[in-house]
């Protein structure tokens, strides 16, 4: 089905004035009380998620969570570079967030992509970068488990991360499961 953007327009709009309005849903606190806390008090996220552009996978709702709970960093194959790992770096740094979470998930359209050799443009950089982390892997299960651990190896360089690992911050790799909706947390 595809939706015309004045629709998909109209239910944003429809979606955001019931969220102004509400109190509380399944995913957290997201009162105006929260809203103006956070405002004039900033953010004090528990964790940084690093994860999947794909609409399927909602951190926030995956682990109901509310205004202010998770600092999110999305972009296609959870992959990071350059402003990905600024975001994360600061999470870290400024935010003083102490679990970082890198979550892949099955059925991954990156993944598949980079499994098939099939890109173009600006996505053939994401698509190399999940070949390099996968190799001949064609399982896309397998293959985004190998592609979490990439990223995972990948913020552990950089130096700020170093630092706050020697002072308890701890990175963790996950496989959300769209089928199920369950979070398979890797040791």
């Amino acid at each position: 089905m595809i939706i015309s953007p004045k629709l998909a327009l109209t239910w944003l709009k429809e979606g955001n004035e019931a969220y102004m309005i509400s109190e509380k849903n399944h995913l957290g606190d997201i009162s105006k009380e929260k809203r103006l806390h956070t405002h004039r008090h900033g953010q004090n996220p528990y964790a940084v998620i690093v994860t999947c552009s794909d609409s399927r996978v909602i951190p926030e709702s995956i682990f109901m969570a509310g205004i202010g709970d998770l600092f999110v960093i999305r972009l296609a194959g959870n992959v990071v570079a350059d402003f990905g790992m600024g975001s994360i770096e600061y999470a870290v740094d400024h935010l003083n967030c102490k679990l970082i979470v890198v979550m892949g998930h099955t059925m991954c359209g990156a993944i598949h992509s980079a499994i098939a050799d099939s890109h173009s443009n600006f996505i053939s950089s994401i698509i190399k970068e999940i070949q390099s982390a996968i190799g001949e892997e064609t399982d896309n299960t397998k293959a985004a488990k190998l592609n979490v651990f990439n990223t995972i190896e990948k913020i552990k360089s950089s130096e700020i991360i170093q630092e706050n690992t020697k002072n308890g911050l701890k990175i963790v790799g996950a496989m959300y499961h769209t089928h199920s909706g369950f979070v398979e947390f890797y040791k």
